[in-house]
């Protein structure tokens, strides 16, 4: 199935039906595919053709979706960038995948490499290059491309860590699987509303979120911006049945003064994902909302391979299980399976995987092993089939020639009563190879906040010897990243600092 194609059976049967809402106002499925058809005809007379890379630069609304679904309307690949970027990272995206135009909400400097630039938003409709001005002026009949299961259609520039991001394709047919994936796996239907608590520039929010409640003919909320206030208030006045959120969000959420007084039953699962999530969370979380947070784990490559069953058994610290038609193995560094209890590398095989990075063939081979993804992600599973998230192999920490996972020592940190997050790191030791560096980020106004001796202590009793920190720093904050997760680059670069003095 193409992606547009989602709407179809909503479009017959609920034509009128609120397809999503934001900021107040609803957009019917019939307004919906009105305004797809609207845009892509748009694209079509600027010249876009099928494959051709349309870069999307905007936050969240409405207009976001309807550009998607024009891109994939006429065979276009979306590229949604990222609201936060700089124009230098703007520059860099545009340029690696060759894009035709970006729509954007405002441009500040030009982008020499595109053929057209245009804004989209409250800018005059005269502007030469208004996108209101294109709408205003389209031929009446056009001829719509033919558009392939197999064609590319979304490019998803991936937060680098230590290189260029990559950009991470996905076709018509990966996304529609995940989408018929989550809708089985999550049993959604036509009377669920989900919230889009994140920015659907990213795949969690559009294609973890948006199309498959789109497939199932419900209706989406989307959330202009994340802010605990406009979650709480979204959640009173659309009562939202599902929802994918990250940890760092979700936290401020339950720790603002209203949530205490906002029922959150409407919710049949609230997704959490992107980081770790701390003991802190899941306690806070099922004080508020009266009900287990659902912990998961996905990557823009494949997004939400791994839930806690919304209707089953959900285990705390658990990323769960595969979801509909993934299949995951773990493998040690020889290649081989490891038994249930053991950590390995997370592989995933399934119709929802990426088929490769754009434009990257070295990177997309050394992705794949024999058809499955390599995540370069650590975990085990438990005897019931359940996993567990135990870190990246980039991260691992090799003291003495034993091999630490930073996430292993996370967990056990973060079940301090005192601490409401930690991020390790490994730094250079000329006897050890490395040392662990825990920053620790404590819970305010704590009449005897603990110590270096006593945190040790705390993770002495629940960690072999060589895996428990060297050091420890307090940290008002942990450094975050664009997206809400722990800053892993940042970590290093403090703990370097503090080495060196």
């Amino acid at each position: 199935m193409l992606i547009y194609e989602l709407l179809e059976e909503a479009l017959k049967n609920t034509p009128d039906k609120e397809a999503i809402i934001f900021k107040g106002k609803s957009t019917s499925y019939r307004e919906l595919h009105d305004l797809m058809n609207w845009s892509a005809r748009a694209l079509l007379s600027l010249g876009i053709a099928r494959g051709d890379r349309v870069a999307i630069f905007m936050e969240n609304r409405v207009e976001l979706v309807e550009l998607y679904f024009a891109c994939f309307r006429i065979g276009a690949i979306a590229v949604p960038l990222n609201h936060r970027y700089q124009t230098d990272e703007v520059v860099y995206a545009v340029n690696h995948c060759e894009a035709k135009v970006l729509i954007a909400e405002c441009i500040k400097d030009s982008v020499p490499s595109l053929l057209g630039i245009y804004v989209f938003g409250d800018e005059p409709a005269n502007m030469e290059n208004s996108w209101s001005r294109i709408l205003k002026n389209l031929p009446e009949n056009v001829e719509w491309p033919l558009v392939g299961e197999n064609d590319p259609a979304m490019i998803l520039y991936t937060s680098g860590i230590t290189n260029k991001p990559k950009g991470v394709t996905h076709t018509h047919s990966s996304i529609f699987h995940t989408a018929s994936s989550r809708k089985i796996s999550q049993k959604l239907t036509k009377e669920d509303v989900s919230l889009a608590a994140t920015v659907i520039c990213h795949a969690g929010a559009s294609i973890g979120v948006t199309f498959p409640t789109l497939y199932a003919g419900g209706t989406v909320v989307i959330l202009e911006k994340t802010d605990p206030v406009l979650f709480l208030e979204a959640v009173t006045q659309h009562r939202p049945t599902r929802t994918v959120i990250l940890p760092a969000q979700l936290l401020d959420t339950v720790e603002h003064p209203r949530a205490e007084s906002v029922d959150f039953s409407c919710l049949k699962e609230v997704e959490c994902g992107g980081d770790q999530i701390s003991h802190d969370l899941y306690e806070h979380f099922n004080k508020v909302a009266g009900y287990e947070l659902n912990q998961l784990y996905g990557l823009t490559e494949c997004e939400g391979a791994c839930i806690n069953p919304p209707f089953g058994l959900i285990k705390r610290g658990s990323i769960g299980k595969p979801r509909d038609v993934i299949e995951i193995r773990l493998l040690n560094p020889d290649g081989k399976d490891v038994p249930d209890g053991e950590v390995g590398e997370i592989l995933i095989k399934s119709a929802s995987v990426m088929i490769g990075y754009w434009n990257d063939p070295e990177n997309t081979k050394k992705t794949f092993l024999d058809g499955w993804l390599r995540t370069g992600d650590l975990g085990r599973r438990d005897e019931d089939g359940y996993y567990y998230f135990i870190g990246r192999i980039k991260e691992v920490i090799i003291k003495g020639g034993s091999n630490v996972a930073p996430g292993e020592v996370e967990e056990v940190l973060d079940d301090h009563p005192d601490v409401i997050i930690s991020g390790v790191v490994g730094t250079p030791d000329p006897r050890y190879g490395q040392l662990i560096h825990a920053f620790i980020e404590l819970k305010p106004s704590l009449e005897n906040p603990p110590g270096e001796n006593e945190l040790s202590a705390y993770a002495s009793k629940r960690l072999a010897a060589y895996k428990v920190p060297d050091r420890f720093t307090l940290v008002e904050e942990l450094p975050r990243n664009e997206v809400g997760k722990i800053d892993r680059r940042g970590l290093h670069a403090l703990a370097a600092k503090l080495d060196s003095r």
